[in-house]
């Protein structure tokens, strides 16, 4: 397995833990909303069975629907803080592996760099980083592996921008082509996987 493949595993397996961290206060929650949806819309059950008339009938659905509308609003909203709390702990952590200069983060921006420069199909690219890894690449390897696995002779030009890189990760352009494998947009390509497991941990939904 290759480091940054490693080190992918090990945040995602960070933020399943941290998941299960607040599980246990995320099911309190939850079963609070769906406890007070149940009692609310029992209330007006009730009420229909007591008052028979079409009107009176119709405005207890209408207020049924907009019940259930309410705490389906309430849940989403609930699903998505805690999907966005474990992304804000995982780039966290990333953010001080590159502070702290680990070596499996050092060796992922190399792998990122080959697997963006790959999909680029070599060529001359531009690669930005944070100020704090630039000095860490060894281009000339790179740009030979690259060469090897594209068959296309490869040129880096390395430059560095805090913006849109302070938690690490590289952005690579090549003419018109642009590749963002900053680790805040890896992590937002996971985000519909985490929040798949929530809902299917928390709520019993989805797989």
């Amino acid at each position: 397995m290759s480091d940054i493949q490693q080190l992918e595993q090990e945040i995602l397996q960070d933020a399943q833990n941290n998941a299960e961290k607040i599980l246990k206060e995320a099911k309190k929650e939850a079963d609070k909303i769906l406890t007070q949806a149940k009692s609310e819309n029992e209330v007006l059950r009730q009420k229909a069975e007591t008052e028979r008339s079409e009107r009176e009938e119709l405005e207890v659905q209408r207020e049924l629907s907009r019940i259930r509308i309410k705490n389906k609003i309430e849940l989403e909203n609930f699903k998505e803080s805690l999907v966005q709390e474990i992304f804000d702990e995982s780039i966290n952590k990333i953010k001080l592996m590159r502070e702290q200069k680990d070596q499996r983060y050092l060796n992922s921006i190399s792998e990122l760099i080959v697997l963006s420069g790959t999909i680029l199909e070599g060529g001359e690219m531009n690669i930005t980083l944070h100020p704090s890894d630039t000095h860490t690449i060894d281009t000339n390897s790179l740009e030979a592996e690259i060469a090897k696995k594209t068959g296309t002779s490869t040129k880096l030009n390395l430059s560095s921008s805090e913006q849109d890189l302070t938690n690490g990760g590289i952005i690579v352009q090549k003419g018109s082509l642009t590749v963002n494998n900053t680790f805040n947009a890896i992590f937002d390509r996971r985000k519909e996987s985490i929040r798949n497991k929530l809902s299917s941990i928390i709520f019993g939904e989805g797989s």
